[in-house]
């Protein structure tokens, strides 16, 4: 083990300081000013504690043009809103089902852990008393099926 760290720490004293950096070399060497002058943030001028100085992009005209004007954009962001908007409804109506047939079945919900799930059996059982006529096949597994059934015949 002595070998491998010793060649390591040799491979280390062999560099020099522009080997430890090869990055600024290439930037040189591609006509890359440091001082800014091609809208390269330098990292050591940033400050950390604001967001607005160190976040760049939003700020320029190509990214406004390309994301805040592009009607395709615009729909994105408004379908992704309105994805949120179904989804607080959906939750609505879920919990809205649950306090309803909660009477009736309360260990239905700890059975059937989908809101479109649990509104579909809550249907199809609807207020039949006797679980085994109900077919639910098709809407729930069928070990979950033996439950509600075993559930049904106990109450």
């Amino acid at each position: 083990m002595a070998n491998l760290a010793d060649s390591f720490l040799a491979d280390l004293d062999d560099l020099s300081d522009n080997e430890a950096y090869p990055e600024e070399d290439n930037a040189k060497a591609a006509g890359v000013d440091e001082d800014g002058d091609d809208d390269m943030l330098d990292l050591e001028a940033l400050n950390y504690d604001d967001l607005d100085s160190v976040s760049k992009l939003q700020k320029t005209q190509r990214y406004i043009d390309i994301i805040q004007e592009d009607p395709e954009y615009q729909l994105i962001v408004d379908c992704n809103a309105l994805s949120v908007d179904i989804e607080n409804e959906l939750i609505i109506i879920h919990n809205f089902i649950c306090d309803k047939y909660r009477l009736k079945f309360p260990e239905l919900e700890s059975l059937v852990h989908h809101p479109i799930d649990y509104a579909r059996v809550v249907k199809k059982i609807g207020n039949e008393m006797d679980l085994t006529l109900v077919d639910l096949e098709g809407l729930l597994p069928s070990a979950v099926i033996m439950v509600c059934l075993r559930y049904s015949i106990n109450n």
